[in-house]
């Protein structure tokens, strides 16, 4: 029974994607009909099929499998040579959209799909793309089953009676509610958030006007201006009120709205077991799929765009990590391979990954595949592993089923990137292979930094930016025609965003001090330059529809500010790949020499980036080596991993406030005497004793901060842990 209802959810979620993707083919058909050689819809088509091949494969519909496949290989050819589409190819292209939303239509509606249009199409892919003449003798219509038989006995008739009255009371105390509906209510929530801002901004210029009058308003002035004055006031006052409720409107909003776009992980790992098992025993292997995290919720968005790249990764795991069992018996391992998929929260981030046991990637087999296609080789093993992301690099001579023809892994990287988030690789050889995502919880908004670059407003999003600071440019080192800046840790190369950023954006003169802020994703990290450093914000997202695959790479969407700007969000991946791209050059050796490492290593949590970088930068000047945690559960994570000579950490964050990370530092005898110190603005007694009762050190509040007096703080503590 365990398997006839999963096995009806993977129908029932395949019903939901195959609409989504048949959606993106009758836009790529209607553009190749104009344009039959048109590359990027040739590709998009292409893709289309690749997912539809995977999906269909896990969802147990094989006829759509094998028809996506076979449609599939003709259409790589087309990709490959750039070769137009003549109309008989495109006739069986839109004859196999109406026979896969034929098939939608019937297992939306839980029934069995008609075998025979699909069949038909099969034959003729089989054959050839042209090949659209009917085929003489055709079998009859045959009916798959939409759901396997139950085995179970069925319930009596008084349990039945019973069951539909417990399920009608249920329905009746729900409300239907359509995925493009909650969109379009969590959109008007969005617009309610930004005329709350712009309403407070209002209210904020008024006041500044009544204050400007009142400046100028002498004894004996005309009594016009005096009501004038007591109007304006009166004005204030609404327009205040107005701002409060409208913003308390939009925060009752924001809770429940993003309840209802929630999904649990759970959604997405219940069906990867049944597929990993089905892949195996396709190519003769034995595994076993384990999950951590499942009760981590997302934006339904964000789990919906995470099913694909995560089943190509679970099929890749399976298909090229995990050895045969008489290879794995010979290497020492047990027979059934282990694939471990988890999920963790940093920050308002989500960290997926996908491990495996096995041989590790063969970075040999890698190289050759670069220089087959003419195309660089990287000198790093980590650069070089990074290149299976590389669309249309495949280790395999010939394709399968399975293998893909080097697609998989390129759609990987491009789901992560689109959602604004980053994909990484890292391999031992003969231990496995570990792939890293890393996406936002939720695309409908973020947090930003707003920055001016060129006399316009961008956003960078706050996860990947570790420090923003002003530096003085006579501490810029010059090295190979490049800008160097030398801080605590490496030396790291300075580019203004603008040159990231390309036409119509222009670099600004940087002055006696650079604004600089500091960019970092996996193990790349550039400082950009930019004109001015505006805030740091929540931003409602919304996407940018109709623009190319670049233009959708650079930018995450665009928010609205409340003074009615468009406000364009960047995508951090794209302008690191970008800076990479034009500095090759490792800019410690090309300076000479290292900078030394500081002997202390001081963990700094906060989950505002500002004073984040506030307090990172005091403690890195003074030579400390910092690193930054976005929550206390992020900063746990990292203590687990690696030693810390002490911590300071804010008090009020989400996942895990600073009071339970100190009582967590004290309750484990490996951190119980890691000095703590908690800098805050809730700099009342009772906060004060409550953190000192928690076990902290010291308790440095915000509203009267001393750099030197944590400084000092900090050397008396670090030197009261030497002695002890």
């Amino acid at each position: 029974m365990a398997d006839d209802a999963l096995a009806g959810r993977l129908r029932a979620i395949f019903a939901e994607e195959l609409e989504e993707q048949l959606g993106q083919m009758h836009a790529a058909l209607e553009a190749l009909q104009q344009d039959s050689a048109d590359p990027e819809h040739l590709r998009a088509i292409f893709r289309v099929m690749h997912t539809l091949k995977g999906a269909s494969r896990a969802a147990g519909v094989p006829l759509i499998e094998q028809v996506s496949h076979a449609l599939e290989g003709d259409l790589v050819r087309a990709r490959d040579t750039g070769a137009p589409l003549d109309k008989a190819q495109l006739a069986l292209l839109l004859e196999a959209h109406d026979a896969f939303a034929g098939a939608r239509e019937r297992l939306s509606a839980g029934e069995p799909v008609v075998a025979a249009p699909l069949t038909l199409l099969l034959q003729r892919a089989r054959r050839g793309i042209g090949a659209t003449r009917a085929i003489p003798g055709a079998a009859p219509a045959v009916i798959v089953p939409a759901v396997p038989p139950a085995s179970a006995p069925q319930p009596s008739p008084p349990e039945r009676q019973r069951r539909s009255t417990e399920e009608r009371v249920a329905r009746e105390d729900q409300v239907r509610l359509g995925v493009h509906q909650a969109d379009a209510i969590t959109a008007a929530a969005g617009e309610i958030a930004v005329l709350a801002t712009a309403m407070g901004d209002h209210a904020t210029e008024v006041r500044a006007l009544r204050a400007r009058l009142q400046a100028r308003l002498r004894p004996g002035d005309d009594d016009g201006l005096r009501e004038l004055d007591g109007e304006l006031g009166r004005l204030t006052h609404r327009a205040g009120e107005q701002a409060r409720a409208l913003a308390s409107t939009s925060a009752r909003l924001e809770g429940p709205l993003r309840n209802l776009r929630q999904r649990p992980l759970r959604d997405l790992t219940d069906t990867l077991e049944r597929a990993a098992r089905d892949v195996a025993r396709d190519v003769g292997k034995q595994v076993k799929v384990t999950t951590l995290g499942e009760s981590i919720e997302a934006d339904r968005v964000v789990i919906e765009a995470l099913r694909e790249p995560l089943l190509h990764l679970l099929r890749n795991a399976v298909d090229h990590g995990i050895e045969t069992p008489a290879v794995r018996a010979a290497a020492g391992k047990p027979p059934e391979g282990q694939i471990r998929i988890a999920a963790s929260l940093r920050g308002d981030r989500l960290r997926l990954s996908v491990s495996d046991d096995g041989g590790g990637l063969d970075l040999s087999s890698i190289r050759r595949a670069l220089e087959r296609r003419g195309s660089p080789v990287p000198i790093s093993a980590s650069a070089l592993a990074r290149t299976i992301f590389d669309d249309g690099l495949s280790t395999r001579e010939a394709a399968t089923t399975l293998s893909g023809r080097g697609v998989g892994l390129g759609i990987v990287r491009e789901c992560a990137v689109r959602l604004g988030g980053t994909a990484d690789v890292q391999s031992e050889p003969g231990h496995g292979t570990t792939f890293v995502l890393e996406v936002p919880l939720s695309i409908a908004t973020l947090r930003a930094v707003v920055v001016a670059v060129g006399g316009v407003m961008v956003a960078i999003p706050s996860a990947f930016v570790s420090r923003v600071s002003a530096v003085r440019t006579q501490t810029l080192r010059r090295v190979d025609g490049r800008d160097v800046m030398i801080g605590a840790g490496s030396p790291v190369s300075l580019v203004p965003l603008a040159a990231l950023l390309g036409p119509p954006y222009r670099s600004g003169e940087l002055g006696d001090r650079a604004q600089v802020v500091m960019l970092e994703a996996t193990d790349q990290r550039v400082a950009v330059t930019v004109d001015e450093l505006l805030d740091e914000r929540e931003l409602v997202i919304r996407p940018l529809e109709h623009v190319g695959v670049e233009a959708a790479a650079a930018t995450v969407g665009v928010s609205i500010m409340g003074t009615g700007e468009l406000v364009l969000v960047l995508g951090v991946p794209s302008l690191l790949a970008q800076a990479a791209r034009t500095a090759d050059v490792p800019l410690a050796s090309a300076l000479g020499k290292h900078v030394n490492a500081p002997r202390e290593r001081i963990l700094v949590v906060d989950d505002s980036i500002t004073s984040r970088t506030l307090e990172q930068s005091v403690l890195a000047a003074a030579g400390y080596d910092v690193a930054t945690a976005v929550d206390g559960a992020e900063a746990w994570r990292m203590l687990e991993r690696s030693t810390y000579a002490l911590v300071v950490s804010d008090v009020e964050m989400p996942h895990l406030d600073g009071i339970a990370l100190c009582v967590r530092i004290r309750a484990n005898p490996a951190t119980a005497a890691l000095p703590v110190i908690l800098v805050t603005s809730l700099d009342e007694p009772a906060h004060r004793a409550r953190g000192l009762e928690a076990g902290a050190d010291a308790y440095v509040a915000k509203s009267s901060f001393d750099q030197d007096a944590l400084l000092d703080t900090v050397r008396l503590l670090i030197g009261r842990q030497d002695v002890r």
